[in-house]
């Protein structure tokens, strides 16, 4: 009975709903707009409406995945999307028409999964500028489930340097020599460098623009990076390719977050064994489906409770 009436409410043209709060609080998206770019140096940003259209983007995508119970691998990489037209110049896709969105193949594969989309990669930028630690932050937190701590209270922000002086990675390579903040970063920063290759609305780019008079271009983006486990990468499509490798804690993260949507809980001290319990018929198969995943939430003894 609990499947059926599962399926009856996600098969519910209303369940829409249920996508935007749970993409808003897992995916970060309500950050969405809260800090919004340059209008000189990001028109369409406004023109185009992308705000509106990136938030359909990962929504559809999430909906889809749901739908036909795609595994969670689909969250890492994929050779679609769902775009419209303003999103596939963003992109540098040809042949998209039109302001609705629709299932779109990828043949970049820097594009594929939540880390290309221009949603996550503008809600984990300030606007002004992007930064490795936030979107690294972002990976761990929302798709690995392995939150860092929190910096020590002593730690002095780091602050860009617009005049070019410095690179991003320049100034995490000094921070990282103070031994506090080692640990957090080595973890943190991989990932983020390898988000570098998009600029604060998600489009991508082979160099930092400069502050000034005029907006000139200046020096490389670096995108390459050592994850902890010794693991090194070029770029973000090498990056997913470890990350790929990770799926068991992919699919424990959404099915953490799954409950905590479902049940209201936050903090509850059983989560962790609840997460357990309801990947427990599922061991054998990392690459879970996300509607499986749902099914199993309904069913599990955490939200019975």
């Amino acid at each position: 009975m609990l499947r059926t009436q599962t399926e009856r409410l996600l098969n519910d043209e209303r369940s829409s709903r249920m996508i935007v709060s749970l993409t808003d609080a897992w995916l970060q998206l309500e950050k969405l707009g809260t800090m919004l770019p340059s209008h000189s140096e990001h028109p369409r940003y406004f023109n185009e409406q992308l705000e509106d259209s990136m938030r359909a983007e990962t929504r559809a995508y999430i909906a889809d995945a749901i739908e036909r119970d795609l595994g969670v691998s689909v969250l890492i990489d994929s050779d679609y999307s769902f775009l419209n037209a303003s999103l596939a110049r963003l992109y540098g896709i040809d042949g998209v028409q039109g302001s609705h969105i629709r299932h779109v193949a990828l043949s970049d594969r820097r594009r594929g999964g939540l880390l290309g989309q221009a949603s996550i990669l503008t809600a984990t930028a300030n606007g002004i500028d992007t930064s490795p630690i936030l979107r690294g932050v972002w990976v761990l937190e929302s798709l690995l489930g392995t939150p860092p701590s929190a910096p020590p209270p002593d730690i002095e922000p780091l602050e860009p340097d617009t005049r070019g002086t410095t690179t991003i990675r320049e100034q995490l390579t000094a921070h990282r020599e103070v031994a506090t903040c080692a640990a957090c970063h080595n973890r943190i920063d991989p990932p983020g460098f390898a988000l570098e290759s998009f600029d604060e609305i998600g489009q991508f780019r082979e160099s930092y623009l400069l502050d000034g008079a005029w907006r000139r271009q200046g020096p490389q983006v670096d995108p390459s990076g050592e994850l902890p486990s010794g693991e090194a990468f070029d770029d973000i499509v090498q990056l997913k390719t470890h990350l790929m490798k990770r799926i068991d804690l992919v699919a424990r993260n959404l099915a953490s977050k799954l409950l905590v949507h479902a049940t209201g809980r936050i903090d509850d001290p059983a989560d962790k064994t609840d997460v357990l319990k309801l990947l427990q018929n599922h061991a054998e198969d990392k690459d879970v489906g996300i509607r499986t995943l749902i099914h199993a939430a309904v069913q599990s003894e955490a939200f019975a409770r």
